[in-house]
């Protein structure tokens, strides 16, 4: 079983956020593999808009803000 308080232990859920021009943050969607997250993030971000995307542990805490 995977502690999600154990820094060591990879998370079993990865959230997709987006940042939108008014400084809203919201999850688009969750992918059970950092990997999955990480290539939507990218096809994203390949359409050319404004928005910041990133992936961070699903783990139901508040979201930080994107680094850019």
């Amino acid at each position: 079983m995977k502690n999600s308080r154990d820094p060591d232990t990879e998370p079993t859920r990865w959230a997709l956020w987006r940042l939108d021009d008014n400084d809203n943050r919201f999850v688009v969607a969750v992918f059970a593999r950092r990997e999955e997250a990480e290539a939507a993030a990218r096809a994203f971000e390949a359409h050319g808009h404004k928005q910041t995307y990133w992936v961070e542990a699903a783990d139901g805490a508040a979201p930080r803000r994107a680094q850019t």
